[in-house]
């Protein structure tokens, strides 16, 4: 292992919380809105029904066909418009925090100040591919939204449980829809401050980077934690476009920050001396 005056380290680039909290408070809102309008909706038909005689499941299927096609096109709108905000707004907080690295080596580093304006081509294909992601994500949230709703409505109707299975059921999808929300909102945030990192340090001509673990989570993985004495994930240092070796028993591939479900990790540009 080479020692530790072979390279400097630059400013960690550390996410803004509040992207991702404003996420999950937009995704939130837009899921409970579903979620509380269908579920009065749905109640209010079954009880009706039951009391004068009706065909429930026609009137059923009628009102589910309505507010599915109108949810539909609602998740539909919004995820692209919600994705494309909060990339945008990873984007300009990406930038600024390599510009904040860049100018913390001075001038005789070799390297480049970037524009959030100037949208290298490499980096015009992360911001789709992070926006694409998103939107259909979000727009899953919907749709196993009403595939599990409409089971519980018919299997209530047929197998007749009645309107005290239909409303723990309605509550407990509600529930699930919010809480996947949550973690789209969590884990996707960070994927795409991730995604971009890389783009834009390799634009201001970082060679190399470092992994740099998150922490302050509930699903820790401690062999992501760096340790530079002990040589660490894969001994600390990548090249740009090199992946890091996983050391989880039992398991050979190669990760980057952020890939792997809710992990915190991230990228720390290193200024190297080969």
């Amino acid at each position: 292992m080479k020692k530790k005056t072979d390279f400097i380290l630059g400013k960690p680039l550390i996410p803004n919380a509040g992207v991702r909290s404003w996420y999950t408070k937009e995704l939130d809102a837009l899921v409970k809105k579903m979620d509380e309008r269908t579920r009065k909706r749905v109640l209010e038909i079954f009880e009706k029904a039951a009391k004068s005689g009706g065909n429930v499941e026609a009137q059923e299927r009628m009102a589910l066909n309505e507010l599915n096609k109108y949810y539909a096109e609602l998740f539909k709108r919004k995820a692209k418009e919600l994705a494309t905000s909060m990339v945008s707004k990873q984007n300009r907080n990406v930038s600024s925090a390599v510009r904040a690295s860049v100018e913390g080596f001075g001038a005789g580093a070799g390297l480049k100040t970037i524009k959030t304006t100037v949208m290298p081509k490499k980096l015009r294909q992360d911001l789709k591919a992070a926006i694409n992601q998103n939107v259909n994500l979000i727009r899953s949230i919907h749709s196993q939204y009403f595939t599990r709703l409409e089971g519980a409505v018919y299997r209530s109707i047929i197998d007749g449980n009645g309107i005290s299975f239909l409303q723990k059921e309605l509550l407990k999808y509600g529930a699930e829809s919010k809480r996947r929300a949550r973690n789209i909102a969590k884990d996707q945030s960070h994927k795409a401050y991730e995604a971009i990192s890389r783009s834009r340090l390799e634009e201001a001509g970082f060679k190399y980077w470092q992994w740099e673990h998150g922490g302050g989570t509930k699903t820790v993985r401690h062999y992501h934690i760096l340790d530079v004495e002990k040589g660490g994930l894969n001994h600390g240092v990548h090249k740009m476009g090199e992946k890091a070796y996983d050391p989880t028993k039992g398991i050979k591939r190669e990760i980057l920050p952020g890939e792997l479900p809710f992990c915190s990790c991230r990228m720390r540009p290193v200024l190297k001396f080969d």
